[in-house]
């Protein structure tokens, strides 16, 4: 019973921290500087030399952002001799505060530019400026290079022995860590879905905290997909563990949109029969999940003819009961296929058309990754430009503010530039960098006051700041720059130079750098929340066409892997749009009509990529080449999908003066979106069904997004057309009845 209460506690950790990725980061962190000062100070070298290896060993975990353990420890193997030599670079032009200014800004400019080159790149950029930063803080001389240098060797063998040796960062472990994640978080589907059945009243409460579980679901499935996608093994084994994933990803879905469906159309009260169905069919949900608690695959069913319409399953249940019963029962069928482990599949989980052999990609996802990167390698150009051009004025401005501390401001440049595009985005980091600078402040003050003539407890109030910093959510920035400079207060106060004036200095170049950064998106080639949203927008309508392509393709080869990773760049595409959008969708936005409708085109974007991804997944399971007639209607239908996508694309890409003034749409989440659509008048789909239905349904998002983008206007504002008009043109406003030349894009 213990045991069982330790791995369900085990669990809810697990769910919380996905694959378990903050913890190991916080650890890596803090046991690695913990060893580190442990080994400096036994072999006794100066306090600049601990500051150095602890430091050090913090940055390592700040530069890492792959999944997989052997990527990380390549990024560990190019930091360490990178780190030694910006280092030495800095600690050489110490002296020299104009030539180390200049050389500075040259850092900064090649750190941001390898941002093109992806986490790697990204990492590689961290461990150069922050070791050449690191010379700037602590005014160190070529003299002291011996000891510095013994320092950061020091530092990185323990972060890799620390979590590397004992085997807690080993593949097999993250890949289970990340499957008990998605367990956890199928489990609160499960249970909020169960519960949504006999909510009665709650339910509009019980279908938002639903579509929070589908979402942290949808965030888990991901992780799970980076990991395959960046470790080098056999393709079958990828391919088996993707297509399993997908489908009890895509089975839960539709099971959460057939539930709020039922729930919608509430039983009479006098209604027993119904009532005694909702109740039954939720106790049947819970026994699913409880098996999932036990770790122990689902209970073979009876096969589909028999299940049928029987009444001793159901009695005198509704038809979106039954629907609901349908869904369940594919869902167990899918955590069947999974199995226990998602290290090596079961001999039973693959459908009995998978070979186990490799297959041949007849559509190549990675090729488009590809031509993707290099259309994008451009903004890596104008970013490092901007952060370039920031960090001069923040340098010059630093030097007014104390010619001791300047390197603050530009350390606050360089941070709100992490991880954004736009002007909106900084801007929105900006302030988030602030206002936990700000709270730092009077959190560090208050701690380094009451623990000043405690050394030891000094120590353990940093490791803590440093734990707390890197164990905080990314998207709470105002949290994690808030136990940076937590951690900050505790250090100087173990150098001995704490003082409020250094506090409130540190609040005011933090003020310097974050308006450096601002300014210089602004004036440096910038560009708009609309634009990189737009973009955003572009990109995923292009991921969405190859999916359908896909598609096509999938019905005369076997392509079900590149169907799945085609849809996992649809669901990244999704990501991005939404990170691009935030600016606009975050609920401080003053501008409301703009916020509505970016949150509306978030909304349908998001219902076709569930349609999309269920595709994918039911394309994924059909024998090729079986019947021509269903293959040309698909294939026609999908055509019809394509085309649509491409007028999108025109419409998207189109860049007017003044986007038009549409009505405010009225906001609905996703999954009453979906739980909104007409239901089939037919009983069990078959899966050819399914996969005509989600085409068909996708063309009906693709629809509403075209209004949306495209809203109508009165009869009398249209143009009269004109005989220079392109056929193209003429053609998709044949497609299109109402165009406009004006569009409500996101902005």
């Amino acid at each position: 019973m213990v045991a069982r209460k330790t791995a369900l506690l085990w669990d809810r950790f697990a769910a919380v921290d996905p694959g378990l990725m903050r913890l190991a980061s916080a650890m890596r962190a803090v046991l690695g500087a913990a060893a580190s000062l442990t080994v400096l100070a036994a072999l006794g070298q100066s306090d600049t030399a601990l500051l150095v290896g602890g430091f050090t060993a913090m940055v390592t975990s700040l530069a890492i952002s792959d999944l997989h353990p052997r990527n990380q420890l390549i990024t560990l193997g190019l930091g360490a001799p990178l780190s030694l030599a910006a280092l030495a670079a800095g600690a050489v032009l110490t002296p020299y505060p104009v030539t180390a200014g200049i050389v500075f800004l040259l850092l900064i400019y090649l750190a941001v530019d390898a941002r093109r080159y992806g986490a790697r790149g990204q990492g590689v950029g961290v461990f150069g400026f922050m070791a050449f930063f690191l010379a700037q803080f602590t005014g160190a001389r070529a003299v002291q290079l011996p000891q510095m240098g013994t320092a950061v060797l020091v530092a990185f063998g323990a972060v890799v022995a620390v979590c590397y040796c004992p085997g807690f960062m080993t593949s097999s472990r993250v890949l289970a860590r990340l499957r008990r994640t998605f367990n956890g978080r199928l489990r609160d589907v499960l249970r909020d879905t169960a519960a949504l059945l006999t909510a009665g009243q709650d339910a509009d409460a019980l279908s938002l905290s639903l579509e929070r579980r589908l979402d942290r679901l949808h965030a888990a499935v991901l992780l799970i997909e980076d990991f395959l996608g960046e470790r080098a093994v056999d393709e079958a084994t990828d391919g088996q563990i993707l297509r399993h994933i997908s489908r009890a990803e895509v089975a839960a879905q539709r099971l959460t949109v057939l539930t709020v469906r039922a729930a919608r159309t509430p039983p009479a009260a006098d209604d027993l029969a119904d009532l005694a169905a909702r109740q039954r069919l939720a106790a049947q949900i819970r026994v699913l999940r409880h098996q999932l608690i036990l770790g122990t695959p689902t209970a073979p069913r009876q096969p589909k003819q028999e299940r049928e319409d029987d009444p001793a399953i159901l009695p005198a249940a509704s038809a979106s009961l039954q629907d609901c019963l349908q869904g369940m029962d594919e869902l167990a069928a899918a955590m069947r296929l999974l199995g226990p482990c998602v290290s090596a599949p079961t001999a039973t989980g693959a459908a009995p058309h998978e070979p186990a052999t490799p297959q041949p990609r007849a559509f190549s996802v990675r090729r488009y990754r590809e031509a993707d990167s290099e259309d994008r390698k451009r903004g890596t150009t104008r970013q490092a430009l901007q952060v370039t051009a920031a960090s001069a004025l923040s340098i010059l401005g630093g030097h007014l503010l104390s010619p001791d501390h300047w390197y603050w401001a530009v350390m606050a440049t360089w941070v709100v530039f992490i991880n954004t595009e736009s002007t909106g985005e900084v801007l929105l980091q900006s302030v988030r960098r602030l206002a936990g600078t700000v709270l730092g402040a009077v959190f560090g003050y208050g701690l380094a006051t009451l623990a000043g003539p405690y050394g030891p407890l000094l120590l353990v109030l940093l490791l803590v700041c440093m734990f707390g910093m890197f164990y905080t959510p990314s998207d709470a920035y105002w949290a994690v720059t808030f136990f940076i400079t937590g951690m900050l207060s505790m250090l100087l106060a173990l150098l001995d130079t704490f003082s409020t004036d250094v506090l409130v200095l540190r609040v005011q170049e933090t003020a310097l750098g974050v308006s450096c950064g601002v300014l210089a998106t602004v004036v440096v080639l910038p560009i708009t929340v609309c634009r990189a949203s737009d973009e955003e927008l572009v990109h995923f309508l292009l991921v969405l066409r190859r999916l359908l392509y896909a598609t096509t393709r999938s019905l005369s080869t076997d392509a079900t892997t590149s169907l799945i990773r085609a849809a996992h760049d649809l669901d990244q595409a999704l990501e991005s749009f939404r990170k691009a959008c935030l600016p606009l969708t975050h609920p401080f936005n003053p501008q409301r009509g703009r916020r509505d409708r970016a949150r509306y085109l978030l909304e349908l974007l998001e219902a076709g990529a569930y349609h999309a991804r269920s595709l994918a997944a039911v394309a994924g399971r059909l024998a090729q080449g079986d019947d021509a007639e269903y293959a040309t209607r698909v294939t026609a239908a999908a055509d019809r999908a394509q085309e649509r996508v491409t007028h999108l694309i025109r419409l998207a890409s189109r860049r007017p003066g003044t986007a038009s003034q549409s009505a405010r749409p009225k906001i609905t989440r996703a999954l009453s979106l979906l739980s909104g659509e007409r239901r089939m008048p037919r009983g069990r789909p078959s899966p050819q069904q399914r996969l005509l239905l989600h085409i068909d349904r996708l063309d009906m998002t693709l629809m509403a997004l075209t209004r949306a983008l495209n809203p109508p206007v009165p009869a009398a504002a249209h143009p009269r057309p004109s005989a220079r008009t392109c056929p193209a043109d003429r053609a998709v406003d044949a497609a299109d009845p109402a165009p406009s030349p004006g569009r409500a894009a996101a902005c």
